[in-house]
């Protein structure tokens, strides 16, 4: 069972194809194509659009059922990188969302017929590469600099939105995000033929893969008593659910990047007070800062 996200219908059209899906008879705010196993959904361009989705689809699975699912995101990508070709396709181990610079770390624990990785960096905009084009800067577009370059590889339009909406229904190890480079940031749209070619020749592999029945036995990155123990600190310093369940989440991938390490505490009120809002919201902050080194 599993769930793919794609932004354009050019490149869920393939996999429509290849899974026999029919269009849902209960479509919401996005375009949802299912199976009796599999739902395929296209969310339309840009992160917000693909957080919602996720949101949505969670509803049409029933709680107990979401463990058994792969949540795949698929699409085309450009790079800053010449060593890449047209039409590879890599999976994303590390995500960085451009306007907030949050850091999100898909959790790659099977072994795939596919095995290039690469980071990726998600846009607000269509991103452009100076050194790519040999025209004058395009409306709309988000223009690299010489040094923004040096930092990205593979950009998009999604995939922060995708992956930090599925963490909170579904578990790291079940979410995975696959990119195929459509182009060189020339400041130019790939056509749709062009994108139906591209993700039909990755489609044999990863269909195979997407089609395999979870194989691995669950290993806790992070056990219910430590999550328990986490929880109860937050509570006791008056943070709000959101603030917990962001808390939780960032203290995961802290154990992904660093895993022999300890998880740094917060820093506590010097003086027995009552915790206002604003003084629990800057140790929240901090806290979080700590994490994310």
């Amino acid at each position: 069972m599993g769930v793919i996200t794609f932004a354009l219908v050019s490149e869920a059209k393939p996999w429509i194809l290849a899974l026999g899906a029919k269009p849902d008879p209960t479509q919401g705010r996005f375009r949802y194509f299912r199976t009796q196993e599999h739902i395929l959904a296209v969310t339309g361009v840009g992160k917000l659009a693909a957080a919602l989705a996720l949101g949505e689809i969670s509803h049409k699975i029933p709680k107990e059922e979401r463990k058994y699912h792969r949540i795949w995101n698929l699409g085309i990508a450009g790079t800053t990188s010449p060593n890449k070709s047209l039409g590879d396709f890599f999976w994303i181990n590390r995500i960085t969302d451009d306007s907030t610079k949050k850091e999100y770390f898909p959790e790659r624990i099977e072994s795939f017929s596919l095995k290039a990785e690469a980071h990726l960096t998600t846009f607000d905009r269509p991103v452009s590469f100076s050194k790519a084009r040999n025209s004058k800067p395009l409306p709309n577009f988000r223009e690299l600099s010489e040094s923004e370059s040096e930092s990205v590889d593979l950009v998009d339009m999604e995939a922060s939105g995708f992956f930090e909406a599925a963490s909170l229904y579904f578990d790291l190890e079940q979410i995975q995000v696959g990119k195929i480079i459509s182009d060189h940031l020339e400041g130019t749209f790939c056509t749709e033929n062009k994108v139906i070619e591209y993700m039909e020749r990755t489609l044999e592999p990863l269909l195979s893969d997407f089609l395999k029945p979870f194989a691995w036995e669950k290993e806790e990155t992070v056990s219910n008593p430590e999550k328990t123990n986490w929880r109860n600190i937050g509570e006791s310093l008056h943070f709000t659910e959101s603030m917990l369940v962001e808390l939780e989440k960032t203290i995961l991938y802290f154990k992904l990047r660093h895993p022999n390490s300890e998880i740094p505490l917060p820093e506590f009120p010097t003086e027995e007070k009552k915790l206002e809002k604003r003084i629990a919201k800057e140790i929240f902050q901090i806290w979080l800062g700590r994490l994310l080194v």
